[in-house]
């Protein structure tokens, strides 16, 4: 119980910063020995002391103990969440991945859907309230980098989060935030676009031994205006690791069987598939 206690937070039962100062190290470690990227996000709720001035710290508290649980239910049970003091939290993703693109990808929709998931609306006892979090996330890649700039790194991208208006997302390294803010412009020019009917499918003829046209494979486009046409392996993994891949999806469907009903009423071609 002892050791619980100093290694704990009372208020939410998460690990504290001692814990975590010394589990940091060890998972440094590992990373290095085994290759794999580590990642923290750096999580602070804004414009916490307002409500603690306006409502009471017992309300504070509450939303403090919302936040632990929220955060518990967006990460894995391998990745460790602690409460650093206040209304500051740290979340580390370990062994997220070999390859650093597809670490940077898992850290962004991790720290996505932690904002999303903070930033929904809160009942506090008989308050009903609205809070958002800004996160700073930075990627460990095995390099001669200790605990402490990390987490100063973290720091960092979190005020840059802050200063860009709060309930963001920033990473340390620019040149990763750029990546990442292509990509979230992409899932939404993404959405817009099945909205907008900016697809097309261009039909491939399959034939059989003796040459003889027996159907056709549908090839998914997409020509976005005002640039040239987007490649799909741009957009089709996009879409797939969201639920825009649902809508886009029967799109594909509805077109492909469209273009059946008419070849059906052509001479000739009313037996392709």
């Amino acid at each position: 119980l002892i050791r619980y206690m100093a290694n704990h937070d009372p208020l939410t039962n998460l690990p504290n910063r001692n814990y975590f100062r010394r589990r940091l190290p060890q998972a440094i470690s590992l990373a290095k020995r085994h290759g794999r990227i580590l990642c923290l996000l750096f999580i602070d709720l804004d414009r916490f002391k307002e409500l603690n001035d306006t409502l009471g710290h017992a309300v504070g508290d509450l939303l403090l103990r919302e936040v632990a649980r929220r955060l518990r239910s967006a990460v894995r049970d391998v990745d460790t969440i602690a409460r650093l003091g206040g209304d500051e939290f740290v979340v580390m993703l370990e062994d997220l991945s070999a390859e650093a693109a597809d670490a940077e990808v898992r850290a962004a929709d991790v720290g996505t859907k932690i904002l999303n998931l903070l930033g929904q609306p809160y009942q506090l006892g008989e308050h009903g309230y609205d809070s958002t979090p800004s996160i700073g996330v930075v990627l460990f890649f095995g390099n001669a980098t200790g605990t402490d700039v990390l987490l100063s790194r973290a720091d960092m991208a979190m005020y840059r989060a802050k200063q860009s208006g709060r309930n963001a997302l920033r990473f340390f390294d620019p040149t990763m935030q750029a990546s990442v803010e292509a990509r979230s412009a992409l899932k939404e020019d993404l959405r817009q676009g099945i909205g907008r009917n900016e697809f097309s499918l261009h039909y491939q003829p399959q034939v059989d031994p003796g040459g003889r046209v027996v159907g056709a494979e549908a090839l998914l486009r997409w020509s976005k205006p005002g640039r040239d046409q987007v490649q799909p392996q741009e957009f089709i993994a996009l879409a797939e690791e969201s639920a825009l891949i649902l809508p886009l999806g029967q799109w594909v469907l509805e077109a492909a069987c469209g273009q059946l009903g008419a070849w059906s009423r052509q001479p000739g071609w009313s037996g392709l598939t």
